[in-house]
C-alpha cells in the first residue's frame, strides 16, 4: 500500500488533486496487471489466477475508495472557499 495513504488526508487542493491523479494511475495499473493475468490463463491446461486477480480487484476497490475521500475533502474545501 501507498504511503501516503496511511495518513491523514491533506488540507490543501493541491495535495489532494495529487494524489487523486496518483491514485487513478495506481487503478490503471491494477486494470492492466488483471487483464495480463486473465490473458496468461489457459484452463485446457490448468492455468489459473484467481487469488492475485482477486487481490488486484480487492486493492482497485481499496484505490476508489481513497480516491473518493480526496473528492469528498476537495468538496468540502470548495464548500468552505465559497461561505468565507
Amino acid at each position: 500500500m501507498e504511503n501516503f495513504l496511511q495518513k491523514s488526508l491533506p488540507e490543501t487542493m493541491t495535495e489532494l488533486e495529487a494524489e487523486v491523479a496518483f491514485i487513478e494511475e495506481a487503478q490503471k495499473r491494477c486494470d492492466e496487471m488483471i487483464r495480463d493475468l486473465m490473458s496468461r490463463e489457459d484452463p485446457a491446461v490448468g492455468i489459473f489466477f484467481p487469488a492475485e486477480i482477486h487481490e488486484l480487484h480487492q486493492q482497485k476497490n481499496m484505490l476508489e475508495t481513497h480516491r473518493e475521500f480526496r473528492h469528498v475533502r476537495m468538496r468540502r474545501l470548495r464548500m468552505e472557499a465559497e461561505a468565507r
